[in-house]
């Protein structure tokens, strides 16, 4: 069975774009998705202080005829998520749906022997994704160093570097991979699909999670980037 509505809450990404007060009902709906199917379309006009015209737009932006068709898919939604395994497995289908596994190739293609060199960079959260595959490309005995300084580039210059950022959007991976790139250094990134950091790199392998939709504590977590580590890893130890 697949999820009908919590996904495409978390995710919205919608055809046309969607007004403010849309978007009130849409972010009502996240927040008190378990309190929905027993709610009229009253209290929740009322309670998202959005008129029920706007409610039946904001049903048929997720795919449905009406407010009782979605409180319908809702419950499904609920009645398959009633389980703490199933939660869990929620959430990881969620994040396996939005990877590009296809676009692993970008990344692996460069790793087609143990005498390829290595430099690995991300900071903040991708920083824990970052020191994950550095680790395992020493298990394959693949030489890679851990960059820690923006200094440490100009000492590694025969070296690709594979950065990573969930956003591709972080000011200072930018300068990185902009004044590696001055020195001719090549490029991977493990990011997110056209983001700023993707359309630097030389290849990327690429996510499309809409990191700005979730909230502070989703965004930080690196369940998506560790996937693709392993994902990573997997194909390159099948090439050597």
């Amino acid at each position: 069975m697949k999820y009908k509505v919590i996904h495409k809450l978390r995710e919205r990404r919608f055809a046309d774009k969607i007004t403010k007060s849309e978007e009130a009902v849409l972010d009502y709906l996240q927040k008190h998705f378990n309190k929905i199917p027993d709610m009229t379309v009253v209290e929740l006009s009322e309670q998202s202080y959005t008129s029920q015209a706007t409610i039946n737009r904001a049903c048929k932006i997720l795919g449905f005829n009406g407010f009782s068709e979605l409180k319908y898919a809702i419950k499904e939604d609920l009645v398959f998520m009633d389980t703490p395994s199933q939660m869990y497995m929620n959430k990881t289908e969620f994040f396996l749906e939005k990877i590009d596994f296809v676009s692993a190739k970008n990344i692996t293609r460069h790793f087609s022997d143990r005498t390829v060199r290595v430099m690995i960079y991300g900071l903040g959260a991708s920083s824990i994704s970052a020191q994950y595959f550095h680790r395992q490309l020493l298990y394959l005995g693949i030489p890679a160093i851990l960059i820690s300084e923006e200094s440490m580039l100009a000492h590694f210059r025969d070296y690709m570097l594979v950065v990573f950022s969930s956003s591709g959007e972080t000011q200072r991976i930018l300068q990185v991979v902009k004044n590696a790139k001055e020195c001719g250094t090549h490029v991977l990134a493990i990011t997110k699909k056209d983001s700023t950091l993707a359309q630097m790199a030389d290849d990327s392998f690429f996510h499309e999670v809409n990191i700005d939709k979730l909230d502070d504590i989703s965004r930080e977590q690196q369940l998506h980037m560790i996937i693709m580590v392993n994902e990573l890893i997997d194909r390159i130890a099948e090439a050597l």
